[in-house]
């Protein structure tokens, strides 16, 4: 499947058809370019987003990747997804 920002080649997930590549994922930032990490609150879930530089909470789903609006959440058997918004 071609990730919808870079359009690396990456396996795909039915689940989640505009998943972007995990180089891409690594690029989320706020609308003002800062960085952005996503986590998991618990062992099985839960959705934390935090500005890499100071670990104050980002309070929303939505980043950028490349300028393209994203959302980012909860996989469902955990760990982090993020999707390209309006494809």
């Amino acid at each position: 499947m071609p990730c919808p920002i870079c359009h690396s080649t990456f396996p795909a997930n039915p689940r989640y058809p505009n998943y972007v590549c995990p180089t891409c994922a690594d690029k989320a930032t706020d609308a003002a370019g800062r960085k952005l990490e996503f986590y998991n609150t618990a062992a099985f879930g839960g959705f934390e987003a935090v500005y890499a530089d100071t670990r104050e909470t980002y309070p929303s789903n939505v980043c950028f990747i490349d300028g393209v609006q994203c959302w980012a959440d909860e996989a469902r058997f955990g760990g982090i997804v993020i999707e390209k918004m309006n494809p």
